[in-house]
């Protein structure tokens, strides 16, 4: 099996082998949950926000998984000060190797630690959560109760983005295309974790998660949506746009930055 994705064949296989271990497996009435996070110099910011949201949780059997992307701030401090044994953290010796274009760099910035956290996780479900998000306090059991009740594989929710100071969106829908899966709100089988980020999906021009998000769908996965908001993603501090407006921004400046240069 590759790193980044599965013949049309092999998938549909895979996933007939995987459903049936899946339901044979051992029941449990409250699986393991694995919250995975890939991070990057946020250390403040994860633990004084997006930890202590998913800590608030009314479903209480889950473990975050934190890998940074060759941090160098004190993350791994931070994340020890709460001393919460459900918290496992682990940084990269080194950050990925991204494109040059802020853009294309937005689109698969942390893939690396997203698949290292894949790897480390040991829950029947995975779940993610973006290192400066926010999830209400029953995040976690209404996607888990959603999930039995439409027997989905994955399974994702509404969510209110804040692109600017003065606006926030409801974003969320169906069909599970790019811009309807927020991220932050995704739940999903545990043998899933075998379709990987790809760190080249900015060719595609897809966002990391979408691209993973298609080749699921492609391969027959079975996705079902709640139409109920469980997640926020404010701004960070001291920024003034998020998401895909932030990176088109930047990928301007980058632009007109090198025209100076090249006109010197």
């Amino acid at each position: 099996m590759s790193s980044t994705a599965i013949s049309d064949l092999r998938a549909r296989r895979f996933l007939s082998l995987n459903r049936l271990l899946f339901a044979l497996g051992e029941w449990q009435s409250r699986p393991l949950i694995s919250v995975v996070i890939a991070t990057f110099n946020r250390g403040q910011l994860l633990t004084e926000r997006t930890v202590p949201s998913i800590l608030q949780q009314t479903y209480g059997r889950f473990e975050i998984v934190v890998v940074g992307d060759g941090c160098t701030d004190d993350t791994g401090e931070r994340l020890h000060r709460l001393h919460d044994s459900r918290i496992r953290w682990e940084n990269l010796p080194k950050r990925g190797v991204y494109p040059e274009d802020p853009f294309h760099r937005w689109l698969v910035a942390g893939t690396p630690p997203a698949n290292r956290a894949l790897d480390l996780a040991r829950g029947r479900w995975i779940a993610w959560c973006d290192d400066d998000d926010t999830w209400t306090d029953n995040h976690l059991i209404a996607l888990l109760d959603h999930a039995s009740q439409t027997d989905a594989e994955l399974v994702y929710a509404a969510a209110m983005f804040q692109r600017s100071a003065e606006e926030w969106v409801r974003v969320g829908g169906v069909p599970p295309i790019p811009g309807h899966v927020p991220h932050s709100t995704v739940l999903y089988r545990s043998y899933l974790k075998a379709f990987r980020y790809d760190i080249e999906s900015w060719k595609a021009g897809m966002a990391g998660d979408a691209h993973r998000w298609q080749r699921m769908l492609e391969a027959g996965v079975r996705f079902s949506y709640l139409d109920r908001v469980l997640c926020h993603s404010p701004l960070r501090p001291g920024d003034v746009l998020r998401g895909q407006r932030a990176a088109e921004e930047a990928r301007r400046a980058w632009i007109e930055n090198r025209k100076s240069n090249d006109e010197r």
